[in-house]
């Protein structure tokens, strides 16, 4: 799972959106017609970092009060960019598709990063578990 987690996921994001820029690029490059909606897309994905960044500097009572006011902020911009420069009007089906796609790609990403904390966590109280016990008798009584 680890593996998964810190290596396959990643690389495989990365890998990707390397190989969509890059054949963006080329395709501007060699003059052939190019669809703004990656370019607009990566930029936006970049933007919901930045974002994110100022949201995590607030100090919320409780990790739950982080993940609605992230989610539903990001949720709101979202829906605005995409109906700014990806549709052509609004309709219920386009909006319960963004929304489902929201939802889930959110609720992955909370899910994602909350496990790999979980297994640091493991692995930390793991390390302290083995330390205690190898540790001298007196250095434990003190």
């Amino acid at each position: 799972m680890k593996n998964l987690l810190w290596n396959r996921i990643p690389s495989t994001c990365i890998c990707f959106t390397l190989i969509v820029l890059a054949n963006w690029g080329l395709d501007l490059l060699w003059g052939n017609e190019v669809s703004p909606f990656l370019l607009v897309l990566f930029v936006w994905l970049v933007a919901c970092q930045f974002i994110d960044t100022l949201i995590s500097r607030i100090e919320f009572r409780k990790r739950s009060h982080y993940c609605i006011a992230e989610s539903v902020v990001l949720y709101l911009l979202s829906l605005f960019i995409f109906r700014m420069f990806f549709w052509k009007g609004m309709d219920v089906s386009s909006f319960v598709s963004f929304t489902v796609t929201f939802l889930f790609t959110d609720g992955f990403i909370f899910w994602y990063f909350r496990k790999r904390q979980e297994i640091q966590a493991e692995e930390i109280n793991e390390l302290i578990r083995v330390r205690e016990e190898n540790a001298p008798d007196c250095a434990r009584n003190s």
